[in-house]
């Protein structure tokens, strides 16, 4: 249990430095002064991908890592599904703290996530635990997901395929779906 913890604090760390990284990379200004990038409950903005991929990095590195005995792709699929929770609480706190009322960006989103939770709950995690499923296979369903819902959402401001494409996070959003896709195919014809 204390590893677990562990993992989950080590995890939330390294995931918070990872989305305020992405969200850098998008906004060069932060780079410009170090203390911007630091200091950031006075210049917000974090990356949801860049968490993501902080935590995923995290995993990985604890399932290459040999002295590790912990079934990481069990405890991932349970921190996808913990996550899959999260969001649609960001969301709506998003949309009640913001300024605009009229955001209906962030309250789409957190009813798909919702829907999604509730998707996962039902159908997804008892095939889990009857053994339906590989372990990891939650976590890829999760990726699959979370990268069509935030490629459909980039869509909506303003469709411009030019600047779809130059959004560098959509790119890596695409990325991320068909390696998703990929892998949990891969996982099915292991079985």
């Amino acid at each position: 249990m204390e590893r677990i913890f562990n993992i989950i604090f080590i995890a939330s760390l390294i995931s918070l430095f990872a989305a305020r990284l992405f969200y850098a990379f998008s906004n060069t200004k932060i780079f410009a002064n170090p203390l911007i990038f630091i200091l950031f409950p006075y210049f917000p903005g974090l990356s949801l991908l860049g968490g993501i991929f902080g935590v995923g990095g995290y995993l990985l590195f604890l399932k290459i890592r040999k002295e590790n005995a912990l079934p990481v792709a069990r405890i991932s699929d349970f921190f996808s599904i913990a996550f899959l929770i999260s969001l649609p609480v960001g969301f709506l706190g998003a949309l009640l703290f913001s300024k605009n009322t009229l955001m209906l960006k962030p309250g789409a989103l957190a009813v798909a996530y919702l829907i999604q939770f509730i998707i996962f709950i039902r159908y997804f995690l008892p095939r889990l635990l009857n053994g339906k499923f590989k372990e990891g296979t939650i976590t890829y369903l999760f990726l699959i997901f979370f990268s069509v819902t935030s490629l459909i959402s980039n869509v909506f401001p303003k469709f411009n395929i030019h600047g779809y494409l130059a959004n560098y996070e959509n790119i890596i959003l695409l990325l991320l779906l068909l390696a998703s896709v990929g892998t949990l195919i891969y996982l099915k014809k292991r079985k």
